[in-house]
């Protein structure tokens, strides 16, 4: 991959991090524990649980993307309460996605469905919208918010449009963790993140780019304070990327790999073909405008064949989107399990090293934290989900 100028000194100083590395146990060594008595349940059934973000008073603000609503959640009480509405115009919504915390008790949430991402204000009123396509120099800027942090950054994964370097053919092998300050309008980048092997598909006409299933790839995720977690999925370990230029690599952790079975081969279809909380996709024309689009369910299983070979033997340590980060600043990551097995996540500190395991219910996902606790939703046979706080008892007593 042919790299921008401006982004060599980053590449050059992430290829430092390829040297030896410090080995520690298996995660199936580490302290485990199990979340198996909930401290609330929300009493009515949920879509699908999109986006979290906690509020300083214990209550929850949710994004039910096949809800099509954004609720305010006081789970302790039993209530909800809408706000917004399904629309294009302000305090409006379509396909709401993730929930970030902003400054106070005020929230950014990912917009697909407009294309944008809209302020909420401590109130629940919602404020000021900003476009996902903006005008950076003479290249357009793809926003789509991953993270933020206090000193009001929002962090996404780099993709432009506009300028095409020399040589550059394909789908790219790697992207950039990226970081704007929104008060100064100021963007630069923090991390270079392994993507997902890919192969190209021709037919009629047409080239399709289709992701080779569980193929490695790199994820991450944001700290409050600034500080960037990213977890490799290669030689599988977490780094920290400090606001300071600063870099923590923990240790490669050894683990067993999960071998592939039909079962989740067919879970992977599955998953292609009717993606949680449905698809939405955006498309850039060549003047920089953006749409979306939900195409119908034919018409996602229309997309690449999968061949025999494309399947690897073993899944990789984790998939994709299973990273996040509590307020305390631990990283959890998702691990790939056995087809039917219990959720589990291992945890690690602030200097990259595994410190434990959890366990969660089957059939659920992390969804977001709080004030030490987790917040899950779990899924019954019918497919809906159920919202879920757990007390994070292990604070306690390390």
């Amino acid at each position: 991959m042919n790299v921008p100028s401006r982004f060599v000194g980053l590449v050059s100083h992430a290829a430092v991090l390829l040297g030896l590395a410090l080995v520690v146990p298996a995660h199936s060594e580490c302290q485990r524990y199990s979340l198996t008595d909930p401290s609330a349940v929300f009493p009515e059934a949920l879509s699908s649980v999109v986006g979290l973000r906690e509020l300083s008073d214990g209550r929850v603000v949710v994004s039910d993307r096949l809800g099509q609503s954004v609720l305010v959640i006081d789970l302790d009480a039993e209530v909800a309460d809408t706000i917004g509405r399904e629309g294009g115009g302000p305090g409006e919504y379509r396909a709401p996605g993730p929930l970030f915390p902003w400054r106070g008790d005020s929230t950014i949430m990912l917009d697909l469905g407009n294309t944008r991402f809209t302020m909420i204000g401590p109130d629940g009123s919602f404020g000021s919208s900003t476009p996902l396509m903006t005008q950076d120099g003479d290249v357009m800027r793809f926003v789509m918010p991953a993270g933020t942090d206090r000193h009001g950054n929002v962090y996404f994964q780099a993709r432009s449009f506009g300028l095409q370097e020399p040589g550059i053919t394909g789908p790219p092998d790697s992207a950039l963790v990226a970081r704007w300050n929104l008060d100064s309008d100021v963007s630069d980048t923090v991390a270079a993140l392994k993507t997902p092997a890919t192969r190209m598909q021709s037919g009629g006409g047409n080239v399709a780019i289709m992701s080779i299933p569980f193929s490695p790839q790199d994820d991450w995720a944001v700290a409050w304070d600034g500080r960037v977690a990213v977890a490799r999925g290669t030689d599988f370990r977490v780094e920290w990327y400090g606001l300071d230029g600063s870099i923590i690599r923990g240790p490669t952790v050894t683990y067993e790999p999960v071998k592939i079975t039909q079962v989740d081969k067919d879970a992977w279809l599955e998953a292609r073909a009717n993606p949680q909380g449905g698809a939405v996709f955006i498309a850039v024309d060549a003047g920089g405008g953006a749409r979306t689009a939900a195409p119908s369910r034919p018409a996602r299983l229309a997309g690449p064949q999968i061949d025999d070979d494309d399947w690897p033997e073993v899944k990789p340590p984790f998939p994709a989107r299973g990273v996040s980060v509590t307020p305390e600043g631990s990283v959890w990551v998702r691990r790939h399990v056995q087809a039917g097995a219990a959720p589990e996540y291992d945890v690690f500190d602030a200097q990259g090293r595994p410190t434990h395991t959890v366990v969660l219910p089957n059939r659920s996902q992390v969804v977001g934290f709080g004030n030490g606790v987790v917040f899950i939703a779990r899924s019954d046979e019918y497919d809906l989900q159920w919202l879920e706080r757990y007390e994070r008892f292990w604070l306690q007593r390390r």
